[in-house]
């Protein structure tokens, strides 16, 4: 056969707790094994794609995206240890098995199944293999409910079930599940809620405590080792306090000792999308853990939020600019001020003394004029380079078809001098050296495929986002908000009026997406 063949293997969370029958050990063994057995792989190029912590309810999975993008070009089979490793989703598994693979020429192989495709089932996947298909999704589907439920019972005896404690108590060593207060952490709580009750608004909260040194919630953690493994999304080091972490603070209800649980909901666990419980069917569990607060400062401290909240002016519903512009020093996005000339500014500046902070200031109109400029730059450097990609794609894919036929002429050679020295033809010394020869030449012709393969699919592979019709901006003369969503991710702000451009596609001059 033609072509290389890929080894696809998943291993999902649910599946580590299985033990070594699903590990990516033994799919790799498995497979392997399977191609050795299989004298029809000989001299075929092996690749190996590799989903670790995946679900396999639907295709957003890096490997297997890439997989696919790679199958009826330079992959034309693909062999898995059984249909629930390529996925769990039947609709989508039965496409690719009954439309896209033969679509495409591509074989598929599930070795413990005992499926081939190219074994000639007919037009369509075959009853069992639907059937199969139903139970891995089946199975997915009813894991997802029992663990649903049982967390709901937990939640409802007043267990903890976060990994993280929230600022003011940590996880208690000697119940599992419950709280217990965090001395230090307690106190700052305490003091955010009186400062609430007597009439200080948030903003100035964080200031007087950033004045005072307190460090913020995410530093207390990492201080005291209690962040966790995985890590935390913040904008940059947020070493101080901030008008957002306070008010979060003020609104969290479960200082006043209760629970709240099942605020959303999974409504898809194939895509994970979730939506908002209306309030009545949260799960609230009252008395778990010492209250910091009583229901009454609470209470009070909600009003005088409410009234804070209602003295602020509306935003403008329309903001061009909105959530895409970040300060340079602290990542916060910035503020926009409304007056006779708009301008952005950092928020950190009005709760932190910070001179870097304090100096990102920039006027709405530079802005705009800026990027505009930008914008137009990376539209020619885009009409510049477009056929130097395409050269590049087709030089790429005239090699892979080369080594592909020197692989195969390799293979005939060494059929042919087999024949030759079992012939008597040529002696051994003789069949021996010619052997290494060829060996060498099949080498060279599949470590090179190998590398050209690679290089197409980066190419091939881009995300749609990079693919952006730069084209269609050719004679723009003025930023609307459809156009900045569509080419720009960030832009990040200096003092002095730098900006650093991160846009949505790759960029033709330097190809990494960023401008300075």
């Amino acid at each position: 056969m033609t072509g290389a063949v890929a080894l696809y293997m998943r291993l999902s969370a649910e599946d580590a707790n299985i033990g070594e029958s699903v590990s990516m050990a033994n799919q790799r063994d498995l497979l392997y094994a399977f191609v050795r057995s299989h004298r029809e792989f000989d001299g075929c190029p092996v690749l190996e794609f590799c989903d670790d912590g995946y679900s396999g309810v639907n295709f957003n999975r890096p490997s297997v995206q890439k997989l696919l993008s790679l199958a009826g070009k330079t992959v034309s089979c693909i062999i898995v240890k059984d249909f629930s490793r390529l996925g769990r989703n039947l609709i989508e598994v039965g496409d690719y098995l009954d439309q896209i693979f033969p679509f495409l020429g591509v074989r598929f192989i599930a070795v413990n199944e005992g499926y081939d495709s190219g074994e000639g089932h007919g037009s369509s996947v075959s009853l069992d293999v639907s059937l199969k298909a139903m139970v891995y999704e089946m199975y997915s589907y009813d894991i997802s409910e029992k663990i649903r439920c049982v967390q709901q019972a937990k939640m409802r005896k007043g267990e903890y079930l976060c990994a993280i404690a929230f600022y003011g108590y940590q996880r208690s060593k000697l119940k599992k599940n419950h709280l217990e207060i965090d001395t230090n952490a307690a106190e700052v709580v305490r003091r955010i809620f009186n400062m609430a009750v007597n009439g200080m608004v948030p903003s100035k909260i964080a200031s007087e405590l950033n004045r005072e040194g307190i460090l913020s919630p995410l530093m207390y953690r990492k201080k005291n080792h209690t962040d966790g493994i995985r890590g935390w999304k913040t904008a940059g080091e947020r070493t101080y306090w901030t008008r957002e972490n306070v008010r979060r603070i003020i609104c969290d209800e479960r200082y006043t000792g209760c629970l709240i649980g099942r605020k959303r909901t999974v409504v898809d666990i194939s895509t994970k999308r979730t939506e908002p419980v209306p309030r009545e069917d949260w799960i609230v569990a009252e008395n778990t853990h010492e209250a910091l607060v009583t229901k009454e400062i609470y209470t009070q401290a909600q009003r005088v939020l409410k009234t804070v909240k209602q003295r602020t002016l509306p935003r403008k519903p329309y903001q061009k600019f909105r959530g895409l512009l970040k300060c340079a020093c602290c990542k916060r996005t910035l503020w926009r001020t409304a007056c006779k000339a708009a301008y952005y500014s950092c928020p950190t500046a009005r709760t932190v003394d910070n001179d870097a902070c304090s100096n990102v200031y920039l006027e709405e109109s530079i802005l705009e004029q800026a990027l505009l400029t930008a914008i137009q730059i990376q539209v020619q450097l885009f009409q510049e380079n477009v056929p130097k990609g395409e050269d590049k794609k087709g030089f790429l894919q005239d090699e892979i078809k080369e080594c592909q036929s020197v692989i195969n002429r390799c293979r005939t050679r060494y059929a042919t001098l087999f024949e030759d020295y079992a012939e008597g033809c040529i002696s051994k010394r003789e069949y021996l050296s010619k052997k290494q020869e060829i060996f060498i030449q099949q080498e060279e012709a599949r470590s090179r495929f190998e590398e050209r393969s690679s290089q197409l699919a980066q190419i091939q592979q881009e995300p749609e986002k990079n693919n952006v019709d730069l084209g269609k901006y050719a004679f723009v003369k003025e930023l609307t908000r459809e156009m900045l969503e569509e080419l720009v991710k960030e832009v990040r702000v200096s003092e002095k009026d730098i900006l650093e451009i991160k846009w949505n596609f790759q960029e033709p001059c330097s190809g990494n997406g960023e401008e300075k």
